[in-house]
Protein backbone atom coordinates (compact mmCIF):
# COMPACT_ATOMS: atom_id res chain seq x y z
CA UNK A 1 0.00 0.00 0.00
CA UNK A 2 2.86 2.37 0.81
CA UNK A 3 4.34 1.80 -2.69
CA UNK A 4 0.98 2.58 -4.30
CA UNK A 5 0.73 5.87 -2.38
CA UNK A 6 4.21 6.90 -3.45
CA UNK A 7 3.41 5.98 -7.06
CA UNK A 8 0.18 8.01 -6.89
CA UNK A 9 2.01 11.01 -5.50
CA UNK A 10 4.73 10.73 -8.17
CA UNK A 11 2.12 10.51 -10.96
CA UNK A 12 0.23 13.49 -9.53
CA UNK A 13 3.36 15.64 -9.32
CA UNK A 14 4.47 14.64 -12.84
CA UNK A 15 1.07 15.51 -14.28
CA UNK A 16 0.95 18.80 -12.37
CA UNK A 17 4.43 19.69 -13.66
CA UNK A 18 3.52 18.95 -17.27
CA UNK A 19 0.39 21.08 -17.16
CA UNK A 20 2.07 23.92 -15.30
CA UNK A 21 4.83 24.39 -17.88
CA UNK A 22 4.51 27.76 -19.53
CA UNK A 23 3.84 27.47 -23.26
CA UNK A 24 5.35 30.96 -23.65
CA UNK A 25 8.82 29.40 -23.57
CA UNK A 26 8.12 27.51 -26.78
CA UNK A 27 6.61 30.38 -28.76
CA UNK A 28 8.37 31.84 -31.74
CA UNK A 29 8.71 35.62 -31.61
CA UNK A 30 8.51 38.01 -34.57
CA UNK A 31 12.08 38.41 -35.82
CA UNK A 32 14.40 39.72 -38.52
CA UNK A 33 17.37 37.56 -39.54
CA UNK A 34 19.99 37.21 -42.28
CA UNK A 35 20.39 40.97 -42.72
CA UNK A 36 22.80 41.99 -45.47
CA UNK A 37 23.33 45.50 -46.83
CA UNK A 38 25.95 45.85 -49.55
CA UNK A 39 26.92 47.46 -52.82
CA UNK A 40 24.88 45.76 -55.54
CA UNK A 41 27.59 46.15 -58.18
CA UNK A 42 30.76 45.53 -56.19
CA UNK A 43 32.05 43.86 -53.05
CA UNK A 44 31.65 45.63 -49.72
CA UNK A 45 29.50 48.31 -48.15
CA UNK A 46 30.83 51.36 -49.99
CA UNK A 47 28.44 52.80 -52.57
CA UNK A 48 28.89 55.86 -54.81
CA UNK A 49 26.26 58.49 -55.59
CA UNK A 50 23.89 56.98 -58.14
CA UNK A 51 24.96 53.46 -57.11
CA UNK A 52 22.64 50.75 -55.91
CA UNK A 53 22.39 49.31 -52.41
CA UNK A 54 21.25 45.71 -52.19
CA UNK A 55 19.37 44.98 -48.97
CA UNK A 56 18.38 41.43 -48.02
CA UNK A 57 16.72 40.08 -44.89
CA UNK A 58 14.37 37.39 -43.67
CA UNK A 59 11.25 38.24 -41.67
CA UNK A 60 9.76 35.50 -39.48
CA UNK A 61 6.29 35.87 -37.98
CA UNK A 62 5.61 34.89 -34.39
CA UNK A 63 3.24 32.04 -33.53
CA UNK A 64 0.23 34.27 -33.11
CA UNK A 65 0.08 36.31 -36.33
CA UNK A 66 1.24 36.62 -39.91
CA UNK A 67 3.45 39.28 -41.47
CA UNK A 68 1.83 42.58 -42.45
CA UNK A 69 4.47 45.02 -43.76
CA UNK A 70 8.04 46.22 -43.42
CA UNK A 71 9.70 49.62 -43.27
CA UNK A 72 13.23 50.51 -44.38
CA UNK A 73 15.19 53.56 -43.30
CA UNK A 74 18.80 54.40 -44.14
CA UNK A 75 19.98 57.54 -42.34
CA UNK A 76 23.30 59.20 -41.65
CA UNK A 77 24.58 60.56 -38.35
CA UNK A 78 25.09 64.32 -38.74
CA UNK A 79 27.67 66.16 -36.65
CA UNK A 80 24.89 68.14 -34.98
CA UNK A 81 23.45 64.93 -33.55
CA UNK A 82 19.94 66.22 -34.28
CA UNK A 83 17.40 63.89 -35.88
CA UNK A 84 16.05 66.73 -38.01
CA UNK A 85 19.50 67.11 -39.61
CA UNK A 86 19.73 63.45 -40.67
CA UNK A 87 19.76 62.66 -44.37
CA UNK A 88 17.62 59.67 -45.28
CA UNK A 89 18.42 57.74 -48.44
CA UNK A 90 15.13 55.90 -47.90
CA UNK A 91 12.38 56.14 -45.28
CA UNK A 92 9.55 54.05 -46.69
CA UNK A 93 6.93 51.52 -45.61
CA UNK A 94 6.25 48.60 -47.94
CA UNK A 95 2.59 47.75 -47.39
CA UNK A 96 0.34 45.34 -49.27
CA UNK A 97 3.25 43.52 -50.94
CA UNK A 98 1.92 40.15 -52.11
CA UNK A 99 5.36 38.61 -51.52
CA UNK A 100 5.21 39.59 -47.81
CA UNK A 101 1.72 40.33 -46.43
CA UNK A 102 -0.03 37.38 -44.80
CA UNK A 103 2.98 35.07 -44.90
CA UNK A 104 4.57 33.21 -41.98
CA UNK A 105 8.06 34.16 -43.21
CA UNK A 106 9.50 36.03 -46.15
CA UNK A 107 12.86 36.68 -47.76
CA UNK A 108 13.10 40.32 -48.81
CA UNK A 109 15.41 41.55 -51.56
CA UNK A 110 15.32 45.32 -52.12
CA UNK A 111 17.38 47.60 -54.38
CA UNK A 112 17.85 51.20 -53.23
CA UNK A 113 19.51 53.91 -55.34
CA UNK A 114 21.80 56.39 -53.58
CA UNK A 115 20.69 59.93 -54.59
CA UNK A 116 23.32 62.35 -55.92
CA UNK A 117 22.58 64.75 -53.05
CA UNK A 118 23.17 62.14 -50.30
CA UNK A 119 25.78 63.19 -47.75
CA UNK A 120 29.06 61.30 -47.81
CA UNK A 121 29.68 58.97 -44.89
CA UNK A 122 28.15 56.11 -42.96
CA UNK A 123 24.44 55.33 -43.05
CA UNK A 124 22.66 53.22 -40.45
CA UNK A 125 20.30 50.52 -41.80
CA UNK A 126 17.02 50.26 -39.86
CA UNK A 127 14.41 47.65 -40.74
CA UNK A 128 11.06 47.40 -38.98
CA UNK A 129 8.76 44.41 -39.46
CA UNK A 130 5.13 44.56 -38.32
CA UNK A 131 2.74 41.63 -38.02
CA UNK A 132 -1.05 41.65 -38.52
CA UNK A 133 -1.60 42.07 -34.75
CA UNK A 134 0.47 45.27 -34.72
CA UNK A 135 3.51 43.73 -33.02
CA UNK A 136 6.81 45.02 -34.35
CA UNK A 137 10.51 44.28 -34.24
CA UNK A 138 13.35 46.46 -35.51
CA UNK A 139 17.08 46.51 -36.15
CA UNK A 140 17.62 49.93 -34.56
CA UNK A 141 20.39 48.58 -32.33
CA UNK A 142 22.06 46.62 -35.13
CA UNK A 143 25.43 47.40 -36.64
CA UNK A 144 24.45 47.13 -40.31
CA UNK A 145 25.60 50.10 -42.32
CA UNK A 146 26.41 51.44 -45.78
CA UNK A 147 29.08 54.03 -46.57
CA UNK A 148 28.41 56.61 -49.29
CA UNK A 149 31.65 57.57 -51.05
CA UNK A 150 32.63 59.82 -53.97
Amino acid sequence: MKGLTRLSIALFLSTAFLFSCDDEDDKTELSITNIEAKNHDAEGVEVKHGGTIELNFTAIAGDEARLDYYHIELHDHPESGKIEDEYRIIDESFKDKATFKGLRNADVHQHITVPDEANLGEYHVVIVVVDEDGNSVDTEDGDDHIIVVE
